[in-house]
């Protein structure tokens, strides 16, 4: 009786664990960069290598956030929600990929990051290049996963069927994280976003970005062709390309764990070539 009511026991403690809420190990700061507010979801572990999450375009970095909680076991994370995006505040306008550069290139600077990694996830790829070509030495790598936007596609019907054909291998949990992001962006200015979107070149601004980068796309995805992800790593001064066998487009959702697992030797690699451990934290 003792046995059956201590393998319960654990049985249930591993089934909470399995249910935690994704990204209950990350606190939540509101910060302003200029005129805009970011929040950032992070766990200000000073004593590890940071690694800064850019969501895409109608997201927010709740659909980072189970690829944050395997990071944050050997890493210093920090998942954003730029301006307009998730809870924080509308701008008067939709901001452009520059200007949402120069919102990311802030929030590093106001975190005091040391040589982070920062990683982008389609459009947010687009600003994590951006913010990397106008702030040389502003991180000590990039990962693009999923990037927009493949020049084969460059039109909003063309992106809207890619987006749609996702849809149906995505997982119905990604596709209701996707949703309630788009409804709290609103149509809009989705469409406005879009348009800047479309009209950015990341073919053009990743031929400035010299750190060692990592691009990767979901073996499924067809937002990013394997043919536009490997047109980015030939004109990157410095990139490889890896592939998650299976994934969609929201790979870092549905596949943390596989995702963690393959780009673990990138940032080893870059990490490995970061400066001493970080002595103060600039508060929120």
């Amino acid at each position: 009786m003792q046995s059956s009511l201590l393998r319960f026991m654990t049985l249930w403690k591993e089934t909470k664990v399995a249910q935690k809420k994704p990204g209950a190990g990350l606190h939540r700061r509101r910060m302003h960069i200029g005129r805009h507010a970011v929040d950032v979801h992070g766990t200000y572990a000073l004593e590890r290598p940071p690694i800064v999450l850019v969501h895409g375009i109608g997201m927010s970095g709740e659909y980072f956030l189970p690829y944050a909680d395997v990071l944050a076991a050997t890493h210093d994370v920090y998942a954003l929600d730029l301006p307009g995006y998730g809870r924080t505040p509308k701008p008067a306008r939709a901001l452009t990929v520059p200007e949402l550069g120069e919102v990311v290139a802030g929030v590093v600077e106001a975190l005091g990051l040391d040589a982070p990694v920062v990683v982008g996830h389609s459009m947010g790829c687009q600003i994590v290049v951006d913010a990397i070509a106008g702030h040389p030495g502003l991180c000590a790598g990039y990962m693009l996963i999923g990037p927009t936007v493949d020049p084969a596609g460059r039109s909003l019907p063309a992106q809207a069927m890619r987006l749609l054909q996702d849809t149906l291998i995505e997982s119905p949990t990604s596709n209701a994280v996707v949703l309630r992001n788009y409804l709290r962006m609103g149509p809009l200015r989705y469409l406005r976003t879009a348009r800047h979107m479309i009209a950015d070149r990341t073919e053009e601004t990743i031929l400035r970005c010299a750190v060692p980068g990592l691009v990767v796309r979901g073996a499924r995805d067809p937002i990013a062709s394997a043919e536009w992800v490997r047109l980015l790593v030939r004109l990157a001064p410095d990139a490889a390309l890896l592939e998650i066998p299976g994934g969609p487009h929201n790979v870092q959702h549905n596949r943390p764990h596989d995702l963690a697992a393959a780009c673990a030797p990138f940032l080893t690699t870059v990490n490995g070539h970061r400066p001493g451990p970080r002595a103060t934290f600039p508060s929120a």
